[in-house]
């Protein structure tokens, strides 16, 4: 069942949550044909407003002021400093990232191979540091695993220029593989931000998730994050 993987006092005196969803708790695609399964499983995660993305493993980033709303925006980030708010990212092997400071700037993002190489991560730390002179921390949620990962070779090449050879991996039949996980984490190294808490599992080996390179799988798990 769900987990809450992260929970932090602000200086006002409210918390930061973060929870991750599994399986059981039912699929949160926002492709899905039945709209009101969504719903019911969103309400029954946890009740209140919820927002989400057209995710596109690209580098847009959605700010929602207290008035606005996010359903179905195309974009691969989500933040806001508004405590009405329940923001939302789902996967199925990419990593997703909650980024959060002591004024209450909440930011969730998926982070794909696609997204790191364009910059999405890089481009939300500068937006939140436009807004906030306060320290960022990070949460890394599951994702898939250099295990399991095997990845392109002439592709690995520009992530490589970028981030070194120590991303590159190999899978558990030997071959190729992009440590997603590594990326993020030299991306948070290079902006001094200190990571609180880090899913090991890996998104196809783990039953707990669902995953796109283990069968193809249009369903998705949600990481979702409010202020309270």
């Amino acid at each position: 069942m769900a987990r809450e993987i992260f929970r932090q006092a602000l200086t006002d005196g409210n918390f930061v949550v973060s929870l991750i969803s599994e399986i059981k708790d039912g699929n949160f695609s926002a492709a899905q044909n039945d709209k009101n399964i969504l719903s019911k499983n969103q309400s029954e995660l946890h009740d209140g407003e919820w927002n989400w993305l057209s995710q596109e493993h690209g580098d847009e980033i959605v700010w929602l002021e207290s008035h606005e709303r996010a359903l179905g925006i195309k974009g691969d980030a989500l933040a806001t400093i508004s405590s009405q708010k329940i923001i939302s990212i789902t996967i199925a092997d990419c990593l997703p990232l909650l980024l959060t400071e002591q004024s209450g700037i909440v930011s969730l993002l998926h982070l794909g191979w696609r997204g790191i190489e364009r910059g999405l991560l890089e481009k939300t730390v500068q937006l939140i540091r436009k807004k906030s002179d306060e320290r960022i921390c990070a949460v890394l949620g599951p994702c898939i695993d250099t295990c399991c990962y095997e990845f392109d070779e002439n592709e690995m090449q520009s992530l490589v220029k970028k981030y070194g050879e120590k991303i590159v991996g190999r899978t558990l039949t030997g071959g190729i593989s992009l440590d997603i996980r590594l990326c993020v984490k030299e991306i948070l190294r290079n902006f001094d931000i200190d990571i609180k808490y880090e899913d090991s599992s890996c998104t196809k080996c783990d039953p707990r998730y669902w995953s796109f390179r283990a069968d193809a799988t249009d369903k998705r798990q949600v990481m979702i994050a409010w202020k309270e």
